[in-house]
């Protein structure tokens, strides 16, 4: 007897949800939402998704990004007109920060692959290079996003002597500088109404109001050696990290600070900690987010996923072992992407 073909755009939504649960990357979850218009009108969440690492591409004029799923263990390619002729140099939230090189400098942009959707950041001053060293909402709470950009060497490196920030605010598309009491370049973030920076000359982290734009307070260097260390800062579980590597070392080692605010200005302090419990750091060459293990199957705590030239690490803080781990692509300037394909 011939079986009757069955039509699966009238499955029930009970059953499209079971296999929406399923789904071990948000990737599946967009192929599943493009499959026609029942399926696309089924409301269910997408599985929380650990970042993906996004392949430099050698030729930006060509649409296809690729991505390696630690999820999945698969490679992904994604076709995005939008981005075409830009380079990434990280993450911002669910956005790739893009840029394009132009003769009156970089034209820069918030750009989701998944969904193309971009965001179009203030055009600049003419003829000078500028460096996104910080996007993401504004840590005064207003419910709007900043951006916070410092000038570039020809080259388009962060510039190592630049003291003058450019403050963007994003919805508004107003623009204003400020002066730092030091020369950034070594790991920023904003946090708690504060652009914090490590100021590459001294080793002194330094804490500038984002409303006032004026020096709050200053940490002392974490080691008097500065200069052979690679820093960067983190807001995870609702506190600031310091993360900091030893250059040159055949080992790679982290050690952690947590920022101890103290009792106001002038008491905070930078407190060495053993382990970060739950969270998991992913970290590149110029950016680093943190996760709850808890909410990810399989996904072990208390340790750092670090991308650096050709390879990818995981580094275990309790044990300080070292595990070299797949990656699927070669070469520098790979970077972290969170996907997402709703706001």
């Amino acid at each position: 007897m011939e079986k009757p073909n069955r039509d699966w755009c009238d499955l029930p939504p009970e059953i499209l949800h079971l296999i929406c649960k399923k789904l071990p990357d948000i990737y599946d979850f967009v192929v599943f939402h493009a499959i026609c218009k029942a399926w696309r009108a089924c409301e269910c969440n997408p599985p929380l998704q650990l970042p993906w690492i996004l392949e430099y591409r050698i030729y930006p004029d060509d649409p296809a990004l690729r991505f390696y799923s630690l999820s999945s263990g698969k490679i992904l390619t994604i076709t995005c007109i939008r981005s075409r002729k830009k380079c990434f140099i990280g993450p911002s939230y669910h956005y790739l920060v893009a840029y394009r090189h132009t003769k009156v400098g970089f034209l820069w942009s918030l750009l989701n692959p998944l969904t193309s959707d971009e965001i179009h950041l203030p055009q600049l001053e003419e003829n000078k290079l500028y460096w996104v060293e910080w996007i993401g909402p504004d840590p005064t709470g207003s419910g709007k996003h900043i951006a916070v950009f410092s000038m570039c060497s020809m080259y388009g490196a962060p510039h190592p002597y630049s003291d003058t920030m450019i403050l963007c605010r994003l919805e508004d598309q107003e623009t204003s500088q400020f002066r730092l009491q030091g020369m950034n370049g070594n790991g920023s973030l904003c946090y708690n109404g504060g652009f914090f920076f490590v100021d590459r000359l001294t080793g002194v982290t330094k804490v500038t109001d984002i409303t006032t734009q004026k020096l709050v307070y200053e940490l002392p260097p974490i080691d008097p050696d500065h200069n052979n260390w690679k820093f960067w800062l983190v807001e995870s579980g609702g506190e600031v990290l310091l993360l900091h590597k030893m250059c040159g070392l055949d080992q790679l080692h982290f050690d952690i600070y947590r920022l101890d605010p103290g009792s106001g200005k002038g008491s905070a302090s930078w407190v060495e900690v053993s382990g970060i419990g739950e969270q998991v750091l992913f970290v590149d060459e110029h950016r680093g987010s943190s996760f709850c293990a808890g909410d990810y199957k399989g996904l072990g705590e208390n340790c750092i996923y670090y991308l650096e030239d050709d390879l990818l690490y995981k580094y275990d803080i309790k044990d300080g072992i070292t595990e070299s781990l797949y990656c699927p692509f070669v070469g520098r300037d790979k970077t972290w992407f969170t996907p997402c394909s709703y706001y």
